[in-house]
């Protein structure tokens, strides 16, 4: 029998550490685009979406000069990433555990469809999850509770009846708007950054996420 609970997840940090291939990305896209970016610029816009990144690099950008330069970002990120994506620690083991219950998976991300897919594909998470909520299915990327809401009502699941697992503060933040519990892994942040979660962990493979997620 289906649950009447659902555990939404974030891709990059969360699924995959795909931070590095990201930064490398940035790197390359930034030296032929922004070379005046200020240090540490995308290490600390990590996880949000590229909009927000790009567009304050660039004011007077129109939209669709924003998305041409955001795709070529990502062309660099899969790029480096191609054969070297794999799940983090506990995910695919979680993943299993939460099929066997019948409890509902969706990604939420900021990041763009095409991304999105590739992840999906290079570590073959097919049938996992019963909703995708990429960075064009909003209006408003994460701190902005949108993804998470919509991927609630996607699986018709009550937003209180939501837990989300993320790696940033602003998805941490997302998921408290949208009335959800929170649950924050150490992959990218450290742990006195993600304080406003509900239990924090190293890793998926943590006994304690399972106990979270059956008490939530």
């Amino acid at each position: 029998m289906r649950s009447d609970r659902a555990v939404l997840f974030d891709l990059d940090g969360v699924i995959v550490d795909s931070r590095e291939h990201h930064m490398t990305a940035w790197d390359a896209w930034a030296r032929v685009r922004a070379p005046d970016a200020p240090a540490g610029y995308f290490i600390d816009s990590f996880g949000l979406r590229n909009d927000a990144i790009i567009g304050s690099l660039f004011p007077a950008a129109s939209i669709d000069e924003i998305q041409a330069l955001a795709a070529e970002k990502e062309a660099l990120f899969r790029a480096s990433a191609e054969g070297r994506l794999i799940a983090l620690p506990g995910v695919l083991d979680l993943l299993g555990w939460l099929g066997e219950r019948a409890i509902p998976r969706a990604v939420v991300t900021s990041t763009p469809r095409a991304n999105l897919d590739f992840v999906m594909r290079a570590i073959d998470l097919g049938g996992h999850f019963q909703a995708l909520v990429a960075g064009e299915d909003t209006d408003r990327g994460k701190p902005d509770p949108e993804g998470y809401l919509r991927a609630s009502a996607q699986l018709g699941i009550p937003a209180r009846r939501c837990v989300v697992i993320e790696d940033v503060p602003a998805g941490i933040e997302a998921a408290k708007a949208g009335g959800m519990r929170a649950v924050g892994v150490t992959t990218t942040r450290r742990a006195e950054e993600l304080r406003a979660a509900d239990l924090i962990v190293d890793t998926l493979a943590d006994a304690r996420v399972r106990e979270f997620i059956e008490q939530a």
